[in-house]
């Protein structure tokens, strides 16, 4: 084990936990902040606050304007899950998942490779949500279930 202070300005303990886990970025006390997605320190005025809550979203307002065309597209082409759907992940129906994502959402959401843009299927609010906080590695989600076990 060793430290990248001087490279990053913090002390971390494995440099694979960092490449999995990294720290998220504080905002900088001058009125700046580093997006999630781009990457690039930008003004505060650069990020939207999130659903009208009293905090900034992770990603700018450029970025996230890129996740929702995205989105979009692949809910014009992909349209609606086939009737009697399941989440196949908590293999839950329709009727169990709605309003998880908000009282104006629908049940389900394309979930997509955020890297290469391909659509994977269906799932339901609480799924997806899962899986973005494993940041889509099957190997968080391999070392989730070791822990479980």
């Amino acid at each position: 084990m060793f430290s990248l202070d001087a490279l990053f300005g913090r002390a971390i303990i494995n440099p694979v936990q960092y490449l999995l886990f990294p720290l998220p970025d504080p905002i900088i006390k001058e009125g700046f902040k580093v997006c999630i997605k781009c990457d690039e320190k930008l003004p505060l005025s650069a990020f939207a606050k999130r659903g009208g809550e009293n905090y900034l979203r992770t990603e700018c307002k450029n970025c996230n304007r890129k996740l929702s065309r995205e989105r979009n597209e692949l809910k014009n082409h992909y349209g609606a899950p086939p009737p009697y759907y399941v989440c196949p992940i908590c293999e839950r129906q329709e009727n169990e998942v709605a309003g998880q994502g908000g009282k104006t959402c629908t049940p389900w959401v394309v979930d997509h490779d955020h890297s290469t843009g391909k659509f994977r299927g269906w799932l339901c609010h609480r799924c997806n949500r899962a899986i973005g906080g494993f940041q889509d590695k099957a190997i968080l989600l391999e070392r989730a279930i070791k822990y479980l076990s």
